[in-house]
């Protein structure tokens, strides 16, 4: 794989992948101390994220083609 690519691809892994986590932690904890559902508030927001990840996603993988051929 070419560095340039790299340049890009890891930051972005590494934010989708800590967000992710966050996102799993802050449930589980949620849950632990409440021992209730998600309001819809939160359930709303998660929602949000997750699409904001996957047109994030998309994007990189945009810009991955564009360096890719450009070379």
């Amino acid at each position: 794989m070419r560095p340039e690519v790299l340049i890009f691809l890891i930051p972005i892994v590494a934010i989708i992948c800590g967000t992710i986590i966050s996102l799993t932690k802050n449930a589980r904890e949620h849950k632990s101390k409440n021992g209730a559902q998600l309001s819809e508030e939160e359930t709303r927001i998660m929602q949000e994220l997750h699409q904001s990840l996957h047109k994030m996603e998309k994007r990189i993988e945009a810009l991955e083609t564009i360096i890719i051929n450009k070379k």
